[in-house]
């Protein structure tokens, strides 16, 4: 499976909503932390950031998913978009789920939704205390 993929694979565990980009990265660090066997070596790399682990890769694939007509980027109205499966996109998703690791997609039905039920203030608290190295560089004043 190729980086991007993993990126859809998330995103389409959104259940019809769409996520933040902060639900996007901490979905994608979780995965490649807990299971980095299963998601291969040329996964995204994190470093500690502004609210903590980030790669900018995620962007750019979400960009390169949009342009394929397998991601939307919405308009949140809260000032950040939200990125979303399109029906091609779930359809690709589906076909990804059949390659990819069972216990990895698993996996990403479960985290997505859980970062989907917590606040922006809360998932970082959240990923501060079990990757604390990941506090550094940040900007995140309610730890």
């Amino acid at each position: 499976m190729e980086r991007m993929d993993w990126a859809l694979l998330a995103i389409s565990h959104a259940k019809g909503a769409g996520l933040s980009p902060v639900q996007l990265q901490k979905s994608l660090f979780l995965l490649g932390k807990e299971l980095p066997g299963e998601v291969g070596p040329d996964f995204y790399s994190f470093v500690p950031h502004n609210y903590g682990p980030f790669d900018s890769a995620i962007y750019t694939d979400a960009a390169l998913l949009s342009g394929m007509g397998l991601v939307t980027r919405n308009n949140s109205g809260r000032g950040f978009v939200e990125y979303a499966p399109t029906p091609d996109g779930l359809a690709y998703a589906e076909k990804l789920k059949a390659n990819a690791p069972g216990k990895a997609v698993g996996y990403l039905g479960r985290v997505v939704p859980w970062t989907q039920g917590l606040t922006f203030a809360a998932l970082v608290r959240a990923i501060y205390a079990k990757y604390p190295e990941f506090r550094e560089n940040s900007v995140f004043q309610g730890q």
